[in-house]
């Protein structure tokens, strides 16, 4: 789980600063991902192999139609399926819940900001800025990602 939440992180901080994620960065993750599983027998969370394959298909099944209708790019589909993958069926619907979640209080946020900040956000964090009512969601799968690792480490 940590593995993934470094790496989201830096997922996170490309999308924020460019509104994009890059394959170089997607693909490594993927690989190990899916290596991992099949000679250890478990995803890199521990998760047996069934459970990864039910959180790639709920992350598919989730994202592509976003990805279809413009709302996702195809590095966020990818970013989830990595997390599907990685954490199985359940913890992927409780990350996708969670990131959906702040990505609506953030919305409310940005409406309520002064135009100053906007205009911050736009020149250093431009995936943070509405842009025609799309947010990066790379950072808020991280923090989802952050958040479920709080909630995991206080049981």
């Amino acid at each position: 789980m940590l593995l993934l939440l470094a790496w989201s992180f830096v997922v996170a901080y490309q999308d924020v600063r460019h509104r994009r994620i890059d394959n170089w960065l997607i693909y490594p993750y993927l690989l190990l991902a899916i290596a991992w599983l099949l000679f250890n027998g478990e995803s890199l969370a521990g998760v047996s192999p069934s459970q990864a394959l039910i959180g790639l298909g709920g992350a598919l099944v989730l994202s592509v139609p976003g990805h279809i209708k413009g709302i996702l790019g195809g590095g966020d589909v990818k970013l989830v399926v990595a997390v599907g993958l990685t954490l199985g069926g359940m913890a992927t619907l409780v990350v996708i819940a969670i990131a959906a979640l702040l990505l609506v209080v953030w919305a409310v946020i940005v409406t309520l900001l002064p135009t100053s900040a906007l205009g911050w956000f736009g020149r250093w964090a431009p995936g943070l800025a509405n842009q025609q009512g799309h947010f990066a969601y790379g950072p808020f799968i991280f923090l989802a990602l952050a958040v479920l690792q709080l909630v995991l480490l206080n049981r």
